[in-house]
C-alpha cells in the first residue's frame, strides 16, 4: 500500500519542473499585424468623425463621371493618395494581382462604356510582392491565387517565372507589364481612343528609388502605345506641365545604364605612364 502512494506522488515531483518549463515557453501568435478589435474601432471612430464633420446643409453628392478609371496593383502602400489630391467621387478604382485587364475587364468596360471616363491610368510599382511572387514561384499557392498569378506569364515571359528572369531588374519587369496592360487595353477601346474620348496612360509608382527620382514618384512611360520618352514629352495630353516636371517623363534606360556598370574600369593614361630614370649624375 506504501509503495502505491509513493510512486505516484514521485512521478509528480519529477515532471513538475517540466510543467513549469512548458508554461513558460512563448506561444505563438494566431495572426499578424493589428488585432481585429482595434481594426473594429478604428473603422467605426473614423467613420463618426467623417459623419460629424459634414455640415448639415451640404448637398448630397450625386454620382456622375469620374475623372479616371484607376488600375492598379492591390499593394497596400499604393493609394490614389500619392498622385491626385481629392481621389473621392473622381477616381474609379480597380485592383488585381499585378493591375492586369484581363482579371478585371467588366470593371473596366464600365468604367469606359458606362460611366464615361476620359482617361484610363494603369500602374505598376516597384518593390512589387505580386512581381516578386511571380519571379520566385508560385505553384505552393492556392489554385485562385495561382489562377491569376498566370496571367503575368503573357506579359513577362514564362522564364521569368520560378525565378528565371536572369539580369532583368525589378523595374524592368513593371514596364514589360504596363506596356502589356496598355496595349490590351489600346486594342480593346479602339473606337474611344481614335475618336479622343479616351487616353489610356501607363505610368509607373516608384515606391523605393528606383529611377532616382525620388520615393514614390508617379512616372509616365506609356499613353496609348506610345514609349519614347521624346515622344511623350511633346504629346498634347501633357501640354499643360511645365518643364521640370516634362523632365519626370519617361523611363529609364536600363539596358545602357547595366552597360555602363558592367563597363570595365579603363585607367587614365596618367596610371600608365613608366616612372621618369633618373640621368646618373656620376662620373665614369
Amino acid at each position: 500500500m506504501r509503495h502505491g502512494i509513493v510512486l505516484p506522488l514521485f512521478l509528480c515531483v519529477a515532471l513538475l519542473p517540466l510543467t513549469s518549463i512548458a508554461d513558460m515557453l512563448p506561444i505563438k501568435k494566431l495572426r499578424a499585424g493589428l488585432p481585429p478589435y482595434a481594426v473594429a474601432e478604428k473603422i467605426a471612430r473614423h467613420n463618426d468623425q467623417i459623419v460629424a464633420s459634414r455640415p448639415v446643409d451640404e448637398p448630397l453628392r450625386m454620382p456622375g463621371t469620374p475623372h479616371m478609371i484607376w488600375l492598379a496593383d492591390c499593394d497596400a502602400r499604393v493609394q490614389p493618395t500619392l498622385f491626385y489630391p481629392d481621389p473621392v467621387d473622381t477616381i474609379y478604382t480597380v485592383r488585381n494581382p499585378g493591375n492586369q485587364l484581363s482579371l478585371s475587364a467588366g470593371a473596366i468596360d464600365y468604367g469606359v462604356n458606362a460611366l464615361l471616363a476620359p482617361v484610363l491610368l494603369i500602374t505598376g510599382n516597384t518593390n512589387s510582392d505580386s512581381l516578386r511572387l511571380f519571379a520566385k514561384g508560385y505553384s505552393h499557392l492556392g489554385p485562385d491565387l495561382r489562377h491569376d498569378l498566370d496571367g503575368l506569364r503573357i506579359p513577362l515571359g514564362e522564364n521569368t517565372a520560378a525565378g528565371g528572369g536572369g539580369a532583368q531588374t525589378e523595374a524592368v519587369l513593371v514596364e514589360k507589364n504596363v506596356d502589356f496592360q496598355v496595349a490590351t487595353a489600346v486594342k480593346r477601346y479602339e473606337q474611344r481612343i481614335e475618336s479622343g474620348r479616351l487616353v489610356v496612360i501607363g505610368a509607373v509608382i516608384d515606391l523605393n528609388n528606383q529611377y532616382g527620382r525620388g520615393l514614390n514618384r508617379l512616372i509616365i512611360i506609356n499613353i496609348n502605345g506610345e514609349t519614347e520618352p521624346e515622344r511623350l514629352r511633346v504629346m498634347h495630353h501633357l501640354v499643360r506641365l511645365d518643364k521640370r516636371l516634362l523632365g519626370l517623363i519617361g523611363r529609364k534606360p536600363w539596358e545602357e545604364a547595366e552597360q555602363e556598370a558592367k563597363a570595365p574600369i579603363t585607367p587614365s593614361k596618367g596610371m600608365h605612364k613608366k616612372p621618369n630614370k633618373k640621368k646618373s649624375t656620376r662620373k665614369k
